[in-house]
């Protein structure tokens, strides 16, 4: 699978998961029916861990976790090739972004599960998953901004890097709302929610931009110097 196709299934891939297993959750009566990304009437993990929803949940995003380790190591080698070298800041990335999956993949075992440990895996697994991948984004933007200059005209479509900028300031503006709101005690279930859905969302666009920075990058295993 080519870089780029693998860009847009992980954006694509979440994105389908958690609207279909909220649909479905609603469908047989387990959570209310709204616009979750503007009412907040229910939580992903509620809708996915519902029902029949949670099967198609844990198989989709397993799978989505996976792939993402393949993205993660398809960056450090763009990375390498830009660079023309393997950069401190590419080996952080890649590990930041794996470890990232590992623990996504921590908290979707531990989903639809009762008791104090399994929710302690599971608040945790995916803090850590939500917290180690945008700072992996931030890194890779920020090498990418750092190498521009150096690299042919058409490489990088410095509009694109402005847009994953601006996913990552969107990103960083809802965390600080939800602080806002958390140590103002006016924070409800539903802002809590809608934050959710909301960064959930923005995550899966700065996968997509890469589509379009992947646009001509191609991977080959006997050539690994080979691009275009």
């Amino acid at each position: 699978m080519q870089p780029r196709t693998l860009a847009l299934i992980i954006t694509l891939l979440p994105l389908l998961a958690s609207n279909a297993v909220y649909i479905l959750s609603a469908y047989e009566g387990y959570v209310p029916w709204c616009i979750p990304y503007l009412d907040g009437c229910t939580t992903i993990s509620q809708a996915a861990r519902s029902g029949n929803s949670i099967f198609i949940y844990r198989a989709t995003m397993i799978a989505y976790s996976v792939l993402l380790i393949w993205f993660w190591l398809y960056a450090q080698h763009w990375l390498d090739q830009l660079y023309g070298y393997t950069t401190k800041t590419s080996r952080i990335i890649l590990w930041l972004g794996i470890i990232g999956a590992t623990f996504l993949i921590i908290y979707i075992d531990f989903l639809g599960t009762t008791g104090e440990v399994n929710r302690f895996m599971r608040r945790y697994g995916i803090i850590i998953f939500f917290t180690f991948t945008p700072l992996a984004h931030l890194l890779l933007l920020r090498q990418h901004f750092n190498i521009l200059p150096s690299i042919p005209e058409g490489t990088i479509n410095p509009g694109v890097l402005k847009s994953q900028l601006i996913v990552l300031l969107l990103m960083l503006a809802i965390g600080i709302i939800s602080v806002i709101l958390d140590v103002t005690n006016i924070k409800t279930t539903e802002s809590e929610n809608i934050v959710e859905w909301n960064f959930s969302l923005l995550l899966d666009m700065y996968f997509l931009t890469m589509f379009f920075i992947w646009k001509d990058y191609r991977y080959f295993l006997k050539n690994d110097t080979d691009r275009g």
